[in-house]
C-alpha cells in the first residue's frame, strides 16, 4: 500500500469546500456611516430574510478528533470553526473564541447547514464489508 493506492480507495478527505447557500433572517443595520460606533452596528428595528454563499471544508479524522476534545458545550462550535472555509478553503475564523461570538440568527442556520452536509456525506460512504462471508 502506498499513497497513490490510499488516494484511490478514496482514504483522504478532499480539502476543495462546498459551496452551500444558506437563508437567514438578520436584522438591518443602518448605513455604516450612520453608525455613532463604528465597531458597534446600529439596528432599524427591522429584519430581512437574505441568502448567502458558505463555503464548507469536510472534517478530516483530525479535525473530528480536535472537535471531540472541546469542552462540553463547545464542540459543536469547534466542528464549525473547522468548516467554514473561504473558497480557498482556507479557514474564515481563527478560533472557537470568534464562533462563539455570533449572533444566533447566523449560527443556528449555520449549524444547520452544517449538520445537513456532515449527514449527507455520512450516508454517502459506501458500507465496508468486514471480509467475513
Amino acid at each position: 500500500m502506498d499513497l497513490q493506492d490510499l488516494h484511490a480507495m478514496g482514504a483522504f478527505v478532499p480539502r476543495k469546500p462546498i459551496l452551500k447557500t444558506i437563508e437567514v433572517t438578520k436584522p438591518v443595520t443602518l448605513p455604516y456611516e450612520q453608525w455613532a460606533d463604528p465597531s458597534v452596528p446600529e439596528f432599524t428595528g427591522e429584519v430581512e430574510t437574505v441568502s448567502i454563499d458558505v463555503h464548507f471544508r469536510r472534517l478530516s479524522f483530525a479535525d473530528q478528533l480536535a472537535a471531540s476534545k472541546a469542552p462540553e458545550g463547545e464542540r459543536e462550535l469547534a466542528m464549525l470553526q473547522r468548516m467554514v472555509a473561504n473558497a480557498d478553503g482556507s479557514p474564515v475564523f481563527e478560533s472557537v473564541d470568534q464562533v462563539m461570538m455570533l449572533d444566533d440568527w447566523l449560527v443556528v442556520p449555520l449549524m444547520k447547514a452544517a449538520g445537513d452536509l456532515l449527514a449527507k456525506m455520512r450516508d454517502s460512504k459506501p458500507a465496508t464489508s468486514s471480509g467475513l462471508n
